[in-house]
C-alpha cells in the first residue's frame, strides 16, 4: 500500500503526535509538542492513544521506548499509527531516537534535547518521510513549565522539507492532575492544538483526556483518549 498526498500529511501530523518522552518532566504520550525531558537509562514505556474527529477521522498509536546508556542516555522507541482520513485507511510505523544536549534535571530550570527519526508506509516498508527535532523546557515555577519545539519533516514522496514548530504548558493543578495545553503546525497548514487534563494515580501511570482542534490540518474537532506505562 502507497500513501497518497492526503494520506501522506496525516501522517506528517502523526510524527507531531509522536510520543518522545513519558518522563516526569514531559507530557509525552498524545501531546503534539515535544519537551527536553529525557528518560533514565534502563528504563522503558508503552503509551498508547485513540483520536476521533466530528469527521470520522481517527488517529490510533501504540509506542513502546526503551533509554539505553551510550556515554549518555538515549531513547530508542518505535510507533505504530492506524490511520483513518475521508474514509480511506492507512498505517504507518516510525522509528526515533532521543538524547538531550543540556539535561532537564530535577534541579535545572532549562532543558534542550535533540530526537529524529524516519516513517515508513506499511505494509510496504517504504520510506514515506525523514524528521527531526529541536525541543526546549523551561521550568517557569515549580508548578508550570514551557514546552517550545522547532525542528523539520522531509516528506520523501512530494520531495518538500516542511518547517515544524510547537508551543505547550505543563500546569500541576494538584498533585494527581495536570492541565496541559498546546498549539503546533507544519508548513502552510493551519496551526492545530490540544487543551486537557492527565491525571496520574501512581508515578508509573497517567490517563489521558484532550480535546483538540485540526489535528491533521481540517477544520475538524478531535476527542483523545490515552494512557501511558513506565516501568
Amino acid at each position: 500500500m502507497r500513501f497518497c498526498a492526503r494520506n501522506i500529511g496525516a501522517l506528517g501530523v502523526s510524527l507531531l503526535l509522536a510520543a518522545f518522552s513519558g518522563h516526569a518532566h514531559g507530557a509525552g504520550g498524545a501531546f503534539a509538542v515535544d519537551n527536553a525531558g529525557v528518560d533514565d537509562a534502563g528504563t522503558c514505556k508503552v503509551e498508547a492513544w485513540t483520536s476521533f474527529s466530528h469527521r470520522h477521522d481517527f488517529i490510533g498509536a501504540v509506542a513502546p521506548a526503551c533509554a539505553l546508556s551510550l556515554g549518555q542516555a538515549v531513547e530508542f522507541g518505535v510507533q505504530f499509527d492506524r490511520l483513518k482520513f475521508d474514509g480511506e485507511w492507512a498505517s504507518g510505523l516510525l522509528l526515533k531516537a532521543k538524547t538531550a544536549i543540556i539535561p532537564l534535571t530535577d534541579d535545572a530550570r532549562f532543558g534542550i534535547a535533540l530526537s529524529g527519526g524516519t516513517a515508513l508506509a506499511l505494509p510496504s516498508g517504504d520510506t514515506v518521510a525523514w524528521f527531526f527535532n529541536v525541543p526546549f523546557s523551561f521550568r517557569v515555577a515549580d508548578p508550570l513549565q514551557i514546552n517550545v519545539h522547532l525542528g523539520g519533516l522531509w516528506d520523501r514522496i512530494e520531495d518538500r522539507s516542511l518547517f515544524t514548530w510547537g508551543v505547550g504548558f505543563e500546569l500541576s493543578l494538584s498533585k494527581p492532575v495536570t492541565l496541559i495545553g498546546e498549539v503546533f503546525s507544519v508548513t502552510s497548514r493551519t496551526p492545530g492544538g490540544q487543551i486537557g487534563l492527565r491525571y496520574t494515580p501512581v508515578e508509573q501511570m497517567d490517563f489521558d483526556i484532550m480535546y483538540g482542534r485540526n489535528l491533521a490540518g481540517e477544520q475538524a474537532d478531535w476527542i483523545t483518549l490515552g494512557v501511558n506505562v513506565r516501568f
